[in-house]
């Protein structure tokens, strides 16, 4: 059993963080903040994600530089806004998508340093720096009773928005759905920590396309054995023939796995007031069906509920099963 083990692929052994360095060692891309290292990075030719149209806006955090998002809206009835996870883009949502355009208006959000938003070379880009921009979005576009709608490391941006002074206790936010959400410290599979290790072996510089390394994650988040549609890995992909792209996700990741002290975060989270539902797949591989108890324990108002035959991207696996969710979660009692 142990030499059939050494022989599995590295990289079967370190998914998602350790595609994601190879890939960034592959581009020529150093681990630090100040982005590519050495020579041009060799990527393809540049194509616009398969999402097409939205807007941008430009926000102004207090104390910060000038951030430009992208957007999109479609549909029209109470708002909902969606915020997707590490890595992603708001193409994430697309087989969500029809359905909940159908009874609310939609709006899906660009992350800072995710798809088409700007990807500034700076260390803001933990979950609280992106809460901060997306309360200011909120505020910018007028939202009221909005139910914030976040995957993995959106849902941890969903709930730090809640926190965030002037929308904390007003009618900004409605309810809050987090999806599989590392929403308190070291939630996360421990491979994750590899993007703070310095130097990797060599087996994991070979080089990967873009297409490549959608394809491995998203193969590995959908439990390893799911058909992966050429479609998604176009849209997965699309953003990462932007070199400033993978900057953005290690400043992100770094900011996630080397959050600490879970107990001072939940106590934080005593004082949001919005109806919370936790969703999970009982199999998910990337933030463990366990964190998703906790994270419902140190929520006030929280209910999880648990999605069989799924893994990490039930947005995908059963989007049928998460639209009803969230369709009869937005239309229940709002906050009091």
């Amino acid at each position: 059993m142990r030499q059939r083990a050494m022989r599995r692929p590295l990289t079967s052994r370190l998914p998602w963080a350790g595609i994601a360095v190879a890939l960034a060692l592959s581009l020529n891309m150093s681990l630090s903040p100040i982005g590519p290292a050495g020579a041009e990075p060799a990527v393809g030719k540049p194509v616009a994600p398969p999402e097409t149209g939205g807007e941008r806006i430009t926000l102004t955090p207090e104390g910060k530089a000038p951030v430009s998002l992208h957007f999109a809206e479609q549909g029209a009835g109470p708002p909902l806004l969606l915020l997707h996870g590490l890595g992603e883009s708001s193409f994430t949502w697309h087989d969500v998508l029809p359905a909940l355009s159908a009874q609310f208006r939609v709006v899906t959000l660009d992350l800072k340093g995710f798809g088409r938003s700007d990807k500034p070379n700076d260390e803001a880009y933990g979950a609280d720096d992106q809460a901060a921009l997306v309360a200011s979005f909120i505020v910018a576009r007028g939202l009221e009773n909005v139910t914030l709608v976040g995957h993995s490391f959106g849902g941890t941006v969903a709930l730090r928005t809640g926190l965030v002074e002037g929308l904390r206790g007003s009618s900004r936010i409605a309810r809050i759905v987090v999806i599989g959400a590392p929403g308190l410290p070291q939630s996360t599979a421990r491979y994750l920590d590899l993007v703070k290790t310095p130097v990797i072996p060599d087996t994991l510089a070979a080089g990967l396309a873009p297409e490549t390394l959608a394809r491995l994650l998203l193969s590995e988040a959908m439990g390893g054995d799911a058909k992966i549609d050429d479609a998604d890995v176009e849209g997965y992909a699309a953003p990462y023939r932007d070199p400033d792209a993978l900057r953005a996700f290690f400043a992100t990741a770094r900011a996630i796995v080397s959050e600490t002290d879970a107990k001072a975060v939940a106590r934080r989270y005593k004082s949001i007031d919005v109806p919370v539902l936790a969703v999970w797949c009982r199999k998910d591989p990337i933030v463990p069906l366990k964190a998703g108890r906790k994270l419902a324990a140190a929520l006030p108002r929280a209910k999880l509920t648990i999605l069989e035959g799924c893994h990490h991207l039930p947005q995908h696996e059963r989007p049928d099963e998460l639209v009803r969710l969230i369709e009869k979660f937005a239309d229940g009692p709002r906050a009091p």
